[in-house]
């Protein structure tokens, strides 16, 4: 029997924020959708070195294509994520609209239905995503307030008045992790993505999935 979504994402750090995400209870209440299964075993991958140039590689890569063609035989819906961080340095450097094209044409070419599919190009970088001023993040981060770690970045002109992200999210994570003696880890994603508010994060990609999430799985009385 086929499962819900498949979602293959480009590294461990992305695959550990969407297993936070998506093992919250009741987590689809905070998207707005209908209840879809998801079990981290089973539904979710992560493309690890082959992460970068994905949205060719899928033309030229036998054993990538013959992946992703297989999960149409063990699920009805794909997501497909990766960081324009990554990609963009490949090729000839093409941007978020690109990647996505590339991608998309990719999937339909192997057998995937465009309806049946997303492609996700996070710009620049996934901590796009998990930054928030937020006691979960200052939490998982270890920040000692007050003052708030949102104040002490604005201090340190990272992260700009009236900006909902710190201009360079990755390098700021990665100071704040190194100055507050943090282990490096994907788990720090994850911890952040299972409590963070869903209506706090703003950017475009992850407001793409959530409106692709509502249209698959519709809330009971949607239309």
């Amino acid at each position: 029997m086929k499962r819900d979504c498949m979602f293959f994402v480009a590294d461990l750090n992305m695959m550990e924020t969407f297993k936070g995400f998506l093992t919250r209870s009741q987590f689809h209440k905070s998207i707005g959708c209908g209840p879809f299964v998801f079990d981290s075993l089973t539904d979710i991958r992560h493309a690890g070195g082959i992460a970068d140039g994905l949205h060719i590689r899928v033309a030229r890569d036998d054993k990538l294509s013959l992946l992703l063609r297989g999960y149409q035989n063990t699920h009805y819906k794909l997501v497909v994520a990766l960081d324009c961080e990554f990609d963009c340095e490949f090729d000839g450097s093409p941007r978020q609209t690109v990647i996505r094209r590339n991608l998309s044409l990719e999937l339909q070419n192997i057998g995937w239905s465009a309806a049946d599919f997303i492609v996700l190009a996070i710009e620049p970088e996934l901590e796009q995503w998990i930054w928030q001023d937020s006691v979960h993040v200052e939490a998982a981060l270890k920040h000692r307030a007050p003052p708030s770690l949102r104040e002490v970045l604005l201090q340190q002109g990272v992260w700009p008045d009236g900006e909902p992200k710190p201009n360079n999210p990755k390098e700021t994570l990665k100071d704040v992790v190194f100055k507050n003696k943090v282990r490096r880890s994907s788990a720090i994603y994850g911890e952040i993505a299972r409590k963070v508010s869903v209506k706090h994060c703003v950017d475009p990609e992850f407001q793409r999935l959530m409106a692709q999430l509502r249209i698959w799985f519709p809330a009971e009385g949607a239309t």
